[in-house]
């Protein structure tokens, strides 16, 4: 396929190596398409737009073929299929990336929960402007975790409950 986003399995062996920004400055949003709740909400990921995102992941890169050079690894590398090793400049790597980049499936902090005027979410996990809605879910994260959110997801949940248990004086 033509498509870069496309995955498609290699009809050799081999294997991938990832890499995922823990810490990034780029922010994204979400946004209402229209008032009808079926309509898909727009999305603008807004990946790498902060120039030091755009570094790191070119940096993240050269350190996976760093890795790979290792010689515990290397004797099972026959070559790199994408991008190639012809693509070397950081210029070329940070189009790569662009192009082929895609979500780690773990969207978070769509409800920012804060003290702030413009957090979604009190700290009891309480929707301002609603009364007796909460959210408790990664959307809340005001930042994302250095793991997997599902851990931190679940003890949000937790803490949901506890702070609804209280409020009910039980």
């Amino acid at each position: 396929s033509s498509d870069p986003r496309r995955i498609l399995l290699d009809q050799s062996s081999g294997f991938s190596i990832a890499i995922f920004q823990l810490r990034p400055n780029s922010r994204g949003s979400v946004h209402l398409a229209a008032a009808d709740p079926l309509t898909p909400p727009r999305i603008r990921a807004n990946y790498l737009t902060d120039p030091e995102d755009a570094v790191t992941a070119v940096r993240a890169f050269r350190r996976a073929r760093e890795l790979v050079a290792q010689p515990s690894l290397a004797r099972f590398v026959l070559n790199e299929m994408r991008p190639g090793a012809a693509i070397d400049t950081d210029e070329e790597l940070l189009a790569f990336i662009r192009e082929t980049g895609t979500t780690s499936y773990h969207p978070m902090g769509t409800c920012r929960m804060g003290n702030a005027p413009d957090a979604v979410v009190d700290p009891q996990l309480k929707v301002r402007g609603v009364t007796g809605l909460r959210v408790a879910d990664a959307s809340i994260m005001p930042t994302m975790v250095s793991s997997n959110i599902n851990a931190a997801s679940i003890m949000i949940g937790e803490k949901c409950a506890d702070l609804i248990l209280s409020d009910r004086g039980t």
